[in-house]
């Protein structure tokens, strides 16, 4: 943006702080923040914001997980966004800037939920999207009237200039690259927050405008040089673009919920010749030529909230795109087209029993997935799954440093939260066990295992932060009375 004079008028703006908090703990941080391609992405969001600041506004984007917050360092204005086991220590940052006469604006997704918790520790808070707003935020943090609370209206993301990427410090984050295509998601699980806070309108930016920002990052393909025909050849045929670093994390909930627009981008993908995976829902896999051209964009990899094997609890969270016995057709599809799969699994829903451990684990290893996130279900504030609970007095936990899905937080109904805790674990121990490593990564036929061998001897490191009782105490057996 161009300079905008009437920022300078009755109190100058000279610089912002955009901060993105992290866990109060090193360790559960190291542990689900572990550096591998898969893991450790900058706060796009926020780089988002930088770009909609005038250029005579000096930005710092702080991402506290990797560096401290530089409270010496002279700051106007301090905008503070994080999840739910994030703010916490976002709230005492805000506390800390606050003392020092710094501004303070809190958004995200709990702040959304709970605007009223984060007030007592900020000057404003964002409810829902920040991007429409944060001009008028600036514009009344000039005139010395700030408002409590600025709604933020769905975006259309064609109107959103290119995130600031000079702004990331590359040495913290894998070297890949990382985009937004979409926003929003029609299905509404119960246990997610992604509705509330991006709505249920699924919106799209421009193919033209990706490609655009794809080729600025990438660039056309270098000629290929003797020794990596070489590698491709005797290697695998992907090997040169991780060392070009053409790898590319799609960040959207769900990738190809506008089908026509998915195909769109998929071309995007193939002409600016790169490799990248993402996230997707069910119904991919009921697309044939969708999955062909998705292998043919360079598809390495697509991340499937499979949640369940139980169909009940499918219905009953609301996620009805899944169907629980097509699963292993679905993974085979992606295999037969070297895609690997990586499924995200929760633990502690109604039906649960402590057969549920061992059925994931089975089925994780025998369908051979690339990679499993087993988490523990988290009653996230403004969710419907919270509203149950808490209307059932069964959450016994509102310290929010407990809601990052290894800790148990309520009474479920059919295990008890140290069974919860420790099945979870197990299940951790089974999926990330050298046997299961070995079939899952290694055994014939194997889909890129120089990518997910790595991955996976990094999650096997991050178990053993998970089942730390120093890092992750067991929950007490006590009952609701």
């Amino acid at each position: 943006m161009s300079e905008i004079s009437r920022f300078d008028v009755i109190k100058p703006l000279h610089s912002i702080f955009l901060i993105a908090p992290a866990m109060d703990s090193k360790e559960r941080n190291k542990a689900f923040g572990i550096k591998l391609p898969l893991l450790g992405y900058p706060a796009i969001s926020l780089a988002m914001i930088a770009a909609l600041t005038p250029d005579n506004i000096h930005v710092r984007l702080i991402d506290a997980a990797n560096e401290p917050v530089p409270y010496n360092q002279p700051c106007d204005l301090a905008l503070i966004v994080g999840q739910t086991h994030h703010i916490q220590s976002a709230y005492l940052i805000a506390d800390r800037l606050c003392k020092k006469g710094v501004k303070i604006v809190l958004g995200g997704m709990h702040v959304t939920a709970l605007p009223d918790e984060a007030l007592e520790h900020g000057d404003s808070v964002i409810i829902c999207e920040a991007e429409a707003v944060w001009e008028n935020i600036l514009d009344d943090f000039s005139k010395g009237s700030l408002k409590k609370k600025y709604f933020g209206p769905e975006v259309e993301l064609a109107t959103l200039p290119t995130m600031r990427r000079d702004l990331f410090d590359k040495k913290f984050y894998h070297p890949g690259e990382i985009i937004e295509t979409t926003r929003g998601c029609p299905v509404g699980c119960h246990f997610c927050a992604v509705q509330n806070f991006f709505g249920s309108r699924f919106r799209v930016r421009p193919p033209k405008a990706i490609k655009q920002e794809l080729m600025d990052i990438f660039g056309p393909r270098p000629p290929q040089a003797k020794w990596k025909k070489w590698l491709a050849r005797n290697w695998h045929p992907d090997i040169p673009y991780f060392v070009e670093k053409r790898l590319l994390y799609v960040l959207d909930s769900n990738f190809v919920s506008e089908p026509v627009h998915a195909r769109a981008i998929l071309e995007v993908f193939k002409e600016c010749d790169i490799r990248w995976y993402g996230h997707a829902s069910f119904n991919l896999t009921r697309d044939e030529s969708m999955l062909d051209l998705m292998a043919e964009s360079g598809c390495i990899g697509v991340n499937i909230g499979f949640e369940t094997l139980s169909g009940v609890t499918i219905n009953n969270m609301h996620k009805f795109p899944n169907r629980t016995d097509e699963y292993s057709d679905c993974i085979k599809a992606l295999h037969d087209r070297e895609i690997g799969v990586m499924g995200t699994f929760m633990v502690g829903f109604d039906e649960d029993t402590p057969k549920v451990f061992d059925q994931i684990a089975d089925f994780v290893i025998e369908n051979r997935l690339e990679t499993a996130f087993t988490l523990i279900l988290t009653p996230l504030p403004g969710t419907k799954v919270y509203q149950q609970m808490d209307s059932q007095n069964r959450i016994f936990s509102h310290n929010w440093r407990d809601y990052d899905f290894g800790t148990v937080t309520f009474f479920p109904k059919n295990i008890t939260p140290r069974q919860l805790h420790f099945g979870m674990r197990h299940t951790w121990k089974r999926i990330y066990s050298y046997r299961s490593i070995w079939h899952r990564i290694l055994k014939k036929p194997r889909f890129r295992s120089f990518f997910y061998l790595p991955v996976n001897m990094g999650f096997r490191k991050c178990t053993r932060l998970i089942c730390s009782e120093n890092i992750w105490p067991a929950p007490q057996e006590t009952r609701p009375r």
